[in-house]
Parts: structure tokens; C-alpha cells; sequence
């Protein structure tokens, strides 16, 4: 079964290569930010980053579904702590971050299934289902995790917009497809509110902001003509719809490790 570009699609591809994508290009700002001052320091910060980036792709290659399964685990950890920190407490850190995380992540699978499955037989193989008879045990966990943030919210105020924001995230999920789903999300939502974590950070603590702008366009061209030169290639052997799939959610993966790294660990200890 061979899934067609449809307009959704184009739509959610469009937002996540032109708008989710690029808010890692904002990770020269952040190397800049925890140290990595000057310009050797900042070539071996580059060097690190693209280390990982390929690592990641390669592994992709050789491990598939073992490479889908960490990318969705690291994830829900880096959407969960993102969006604890928007709370701007210093409680409740692991319980909201995993109910975010879950949430966003087995919410927009639980309620697409068959075509979450899809994508991902897309981005691994036809074993993966193999996996998908366990997928009550994430969504147990969900459930549970939603409830106890419920309960929460009633002893800590800042909370409470939570419950509302996870239910709508919840009727999005339900009403449009997952590709669309994950669009709306990593673009309007957790880019959102990363960027205003960092902008602010950014504007306080550095002084070289040309610096900031430049390499945040040079970043983000790079990663625009490398996803479209890759596109160009696959698509010789693969439809544009899987080909688009492939770039980027593998493409995704890999920028995401180092760029969980940089920000959930080195980052998130010096700027809370």
C-alpha cells in the first residue's frame, strides 16, 4: 500500500522543513551561549554536531525499528522537558515532562494508528509491526500520566492551563491525520515556546547578536539545500511521498540527538 502526497501532507511537510526544522538552527546561539566562544571552540562544537548528526543516520541505516524506538523515546523526553520549562517551576519536573511527552507522541499515534504505522513501516521496514500489539502499554501510561496531571493542577495553579492545552492538543490529534498532527505541534507549540526560552536568554546574555542572525541563516540554508538535495536523490528510487518521509523524520533524528545534548543538558543547567 503505497500512500499518496495528498494536500495535508504538502501542508505538514511545508511547516515542519520550513518552520520546525530550522529552530535548530538557533543551536549556534546555544553553543554560544554555554561557552563555545570563540572560533575554535565554535569549529569543534561544529564538529561534535555533525559527528553525531552522521552517527545517527548511519545507525538509522544498519538499526531501523531500533533507531525509530530511540528517536521516539529521546522525543518524548526533549517535548516533555521543553514544555515543563515553560511552567517555570521548579517542581513536578519529571511527572509534566512525561505527561507531555507521552501525550504528544502516543496521543497523535493512538488515535492514527493505521497510518502512524504506515509512516513508519515507511521508515524501518514491515517488521515494525511486529511492535504495534505492545503499543496498549504506552497508551495505559498516557492515560495514567494525563489523570495525575490533573491531579496535580489542583495543588499547583500554573498547572491547570496544562489540562486545557493537553485536551485541545488531544482534539487535534483526533481530528486531523498524524503528519498534520505533528506539524501543528512541533511547529506552532514547541518551537514557540523554545524559542522564547532562548530568544530572551540570547538577548540578556549575548552580546554579539549579529552573530546569533547570521549563523542562524546560514544554519537554516544549509539544512533547507541538504533536505531537498537528499529529497532530489531518493526520490529516484522512492516515491516524492516516502522520499519527503525519510529526509525528514531520519533527518530529524539525527539533529535531534545533539541538539538534545546541547540544549536539555548543558543548556537547560545554566538557563532554567
Amino acid at each position: 500500500m503505497i500512500a499518496e502526497l495528498t494536500t495535508l501532507n504538502v501542508i505538514s511537510f511545508l511547516l515542519i522543513f520550513f518552520i520546525g526544522l530550522p529552530h535548530g538552527s538557533f543551536d549556534g546561539a546555544v553553543a554560544s551561549l554555554v561557552g563555545f566562544n570563540n572560533r575554535i571552540q565554535f569549529f569543534q562544537f561544529l564538529f561534535y554536531y555533525l559527528t553525531l548528526f552522521f552517527l545517527v543516520i548511519i545507525f538509522w541505516l544498519y538499526f531501523p525499528i531500533l533507531a525509530l524506538t530511540i528517536f521516539i523515546i529521546m522525543t518524548i523526553i526533549h517535548f516533555g522537558l521543553c514544555d515543563w520549562t515553560n511552567y517555570k517551576i521548579n517542581k513536578f519536573k519529571y511527572s509534566v515532562s512525561f505527561t507531555y511527552g507521552m501525550t504528544i507522541i502516543f496521543g497523535i499515534i493512538f488515535f492514527n494508528e493505521k497510518q502512524s504505522f504506515l509512516i513508519f513501516e515507511y521508515l524501518t521496514s514491515d517488521k515494525i509491526y511486529s511492535i504495534q500489539k505492545y503499543f496498549f502499554i504506552p497508551y495505559s501510561l498516557t492515560i495514567l500520566s494525563i489523570i495525575y496531571f490533573i491531579y496535580l493542577s489542583f495543588f499547583e495553579k500554573k498547572l491547570r492551563k496544562g489540562v486545557v492545552e493537553i485536551f485541545f492538543l488531544l482534539l487535534i490529534f483526533y481530528f486531523l491525520d498524524p503528519l498534520l498532527s505533528f506539524a501543528i505541534y512541533f511547529c506552532f507549540f514547541h518551537t514557540y515556546k523554545h524559542l522564547k526560552h532562548l530568544i530572551k536568554n540570547i538577548y540578556l546574555n549575548l552580546k554579539n547578536k549579529k552573530f546569533v542572525i547570521y549563523s542562524t541563516i546560514v544554519f537554516t540554508f544549509i539544512t533547507w539545500v541538504g533536505g531537498l538535495g537528499i529529497v532530489y536523490y531518493l526520490v529516484q528510487n522512492f516515491s516524492l511521498y516516502q522520499s519527503l518521509l525519510k529526509v525528514i523524520f531520519i533527518g530529524l533524528a539525527a539533529l535531534t540527538l545533539p541538539h538534545m545534548l546541547l540544549v536539555d543538558i548543558v543548556y537547560r543547567r545554566r538557563f532554567k
